[in-house]
C-alpha cells in the first residue's frame, strides 16, 4: 500500500513537534535580544513569513513545472499572510489595526496548532526525517507552523495585545472575510481551502455524508467557536498573570 502521510505521532509526527518546542525556545531568546518593539515586530514575522510561503511556492513550481493551484494562499495557514500586512499598513488607532493583531493571535494560534496536532496534510509520506528532495516539503511546513505557534503568544508575552472580550468579534470578522474568498475559490476549481469543501484531514468530514451545507456550515460555525475558546482562555491567563 501506498503511505500518503506518516502516522499521526509517529516517529516523524513527534520529532517534528519537539523540533516546534526548541523553535519556540530559540525564537524567544533572540527575539526577546534583537526584537525589542511591536513595528519591528510585524516587520520581521512578516518578512519571514513570505519568506517561506515563496520558498513553498518556488520549490512546488520548480518540481512540478506549473503553479499548485491547490496550494494558493487561502488555506486558513495562510492567514499571517494578510493579517501581518493589515497589521503592517493599518493606522494604529483603526478598527483594522486591533482586528489584524486579534487575529494575528486567535486565528494563526488555532491553525497551526491544528495543524501540527492533525499534520496529515503538512507530514508527508516519508516515514522518517530523513533529507531528501521529495521531503523538503515537511521540513518547510513545520518550520512554518511551528513559527506561527512562536509569533501568536509572543504577541501577547510581549505585551503587544492586552486580550480583550472585543477580540473575538474582530478576529470571526477579518477571518470570516477570508472564508468567504475561499469559499470561492472553492466553488470555482473545487479545491478544499480551509477544508470548507472536501475536508481532508477535518475532524468533522463524516458530516460531508449527511450534507455538504451541513458541513460547511458546522466548520466555520467551529471555527468561530474555537475563536471564542482561544480568547477566554487568553483573558483568563492574562488576569491571573502579575506582570
Amino acid at each position: 500500500m501506498y503511505l500518503l502521510t506518516a502516522p499521526m505521532f509517529g516517529s516523524k509526527h513527534l520529532l517534528g513537534l519537539l523540533f516546534v518546542v526548541l523553535l519556540n525556545v530559540a525564537l524567544y531568546f533572540v527575539f526577546r535580544k534583537y526584537v525589542k518593539d511591536e513595528r519591528k515586530f510585524v516587520v520581521v514575522a512578516m518578512i519571514a513569513f513570505y519568506t517561506m510561503e515563496v520558498l513553498k511556492l518556488g520549490y512546488l513550481m520548480i518540481r512540478d513545472g506549473s503553479f499548485p493551484m491547490n496550494h494558493i494562499p487561502l488555506h486558513l495557514c495562510s492567514a499571517p499572510l494578510y493579517v501581518y500586512l493589515i497589521w503592517y499598513l493599518a493606522k494604529p488607532d483603526s478598527w483594522l489595526y486591533q482586528a489584524a493583531k486579534a487575529t494575528a493571535f486567535g486565528v494563526v494560534l488555532i491553525a497551526a496548532i491544528a495543524a501540527l496536532v492533525i499534520p496529515v496534510n503538512i507530514i508527508g509520506g516519508d516515514l522518517t526525517w530523513a533529507f531528501s528532495q521529495d521531503n523538503l516539503l515537511p521540513y518547510l511546513s513545520f518550520t512554518f507552523h511551528g513559527f506561527m505557534i512562536f509569533a501568536a503568544w509572543y504577541i501577547i508575552k510581549a505585551g503587544y495585545l492586552k486580550p480583550h472580550w472585543s477580540n473575538v468579534i474582530q478576529a470571526i470578522a477579518l477571518t470570516s472575510v477570508l472564508m468567504v474568498i475561499a469559499l470561492i475559490v472553492n466553488l470555482a476549481f473545487d479545491k478544499d481551502y480551509m477544508l470548507l469543501n472536501t475536508g481532508n484531514g477535518s475532524p468533522l468530514v463524516f458530516l460531508r455524508d449527511i450534507s455538504q451545507l451541513l458541513y460547511t456550515l458546522s466548520m466555520i460555525l467551529l471555527g468561530y467557536f474555537m475563536i471564542a475558546l482561544t480568547f477566554s482562555i487568553a483573558i483568563l491567563v492574562t488576569k491571573k498573570d502579575p506582570s
